[in-house]
């Protein structure tokens, strides 16, 4: 079957959508890919430049630049992250074909059935991870929006107040036009690079669940097999009346082998996945921080408060996700020796617990995402970074 008929009939079509999108499915042709860069590269490379220009317009107001830096930090993050997703293709493309190749292979229906039952929770997290998150890009521009259709007419005839400030836009820019008379392209333009900004990793994410899910299910499914070695025949060897001893071997034999497919599958999302994830997680504690504080000081101006409420909460949720999957994949790993460690190893014959000792040896120590190599994705790396995102907040306070 042809690849891209294949996920586009299956649970992962979402991601073959939005890779397509951003031209990022390894399986288009280099034409299409490289059309779908230049529109990218001209829209969301001129909003980058026109914030930079905006941010040195204000280097020498401290309020400003402070409130400047959270997008400037989005902008980098997402940025370097298309730019690591273009170079990773090959090992994307590699990955949605392991998928392919482990989905068509010979499985007893119980684990044709856990394969099918995590492929649809990735499908149905993918879409409500898109929709909760893009509708936050969505309430952030409308309140951005709204702190321009409500401003009083004192505000508006007041320019002396503060030279600085730019109402009802995202963040800093500078056009090198007049703002006030081109503020409706000025806000489509900002508005079209803040939903990219949140659209691109989005992309990443659901291509991260699709990738995690599938993993989990491949634990699943050897965890399964452990478990019921004296139970399920194997027809993988050529063999449909096994001796119980010759059964038990076999068994052991086959979920070694998908038991190593595993985690050579988990150590190639790590090597696509591991370096744009260290920047993510380095950008977004510090950005945590910076967002804290504007939500701190504009406890009086509801329409900005919602603004920065609604970044606020989009930054949280995406940082929790990224360490959720990773604690799930501990946890996954995990139940595998488990599982090794209950099997009926006492009926079993010398050959097959020699084996089944080899699984314990190398399940014995969870698998783990990375960021960098450095942080371990689970629940206390989530931790720790709300932690240090309390630390920039209170010093950020002190200064003020």
């Amino acid at each position: 079957m042809d690849i891209d008929q294949f996920f586009q009939n299956s649970h992962y079509n979402i991601s073959r959508i939005l890779l397509s999108i951003n031209g990022l499915w390894p399986f288009h042709t280099k034409i299409k890919r490289y059309v779908i860069y230049f529109a990218l590269v001209l829209i969301i490379g001129s909003g980058f430049i026109f914030q930079v220009m905006g941010a040195i317009e204000v280097r020498e107001d401290s309020f400003e630049i402070i409130d400047t830096l959270p997008f400037l930090l989005l902008g980098i993050v997402v940025i370097c992250k298309m730019m690591f997703a273009v170079y990773m293709l090959p090992k994307i493309k590699l990955l949605l074909i392991k998928i392919q190749e482990y989905s068509l292979i010979s499985k007893s229906n119980e684990e044709h059935k856990i394969h099918n039952l995590h492929a649809m929770f990735g499908r149905n997290l993918s879409y409500a991870y898109t929709y909760i998150v893009l509708g936050h890009s969505i309430l952030f521009n409308v309140a951005t929006l709204l702190t321009r259709l409500m401003r009083t007419k004192g505000e508006k005839n007041d320019t002396s107040s503060n030279e600085h400030t730019q109402v009802g836009v995202a963040y800093r820019v500078n056009y090198v036009i007049d703002f006030d008379k081109y503020y409706a392209i000025i806000f489509i333009h900002t508005t079209f690079c803040i939903v990219w900004y949140v659209f691109l990793p989005v992309t990443l994410d659901v291509l991260y669940i699709t990738l995690i899910e599938h993993c989990r299910g491949m634990f699943a499914a050897v965890k399964y097999r452990l478990e019921n070695a004296l139970l399920l025949e194997n027809d993988n060897y050529g063999s449909t009346k096994t001796s119980t001893r010759n059964k038990f071997y076999l068994n052991m034999v086959y979920s070694i082998r998908r038991h190593t497919e595993t985690i050579q599958f988990l150590n190639l999302i790590n090597s696509a996945y591991s370096p744009p994830l260290f920047m993510h997680m380095g950008g977004m504690m510090l950005g945590l921080g910076i967002v804290e504080y504007q939500v701190a000081t504009n406890m009086h101006n509801i329409n900005r408060l919602l603004k920065y409420i609604s970044f606020l909460n989009g930054l949280i949720i995406n940082v929790f996700f990224e360490n959720w999957l990773g604690q799930k994949i501990i946890d996954s790993s995990e139940k595998v020796f488990e599982s090794a460690y209950n099997a009926e190893w006492y009926n079993m014959p010398l050959a097959a617990r020699k084996l089944l000792v080899l699984i314990m040896l190398k399940s014995i120590k969870p698998m783990v995402l990375t960021a960098g190599k450095f942080m371990a994705l689970s629940y206390v790396t989530f931790n720790a970074i709300m932690r240090t995102t309390s630390s920039y907040f209170m010093l950020l306070q002190s200064l003020s």
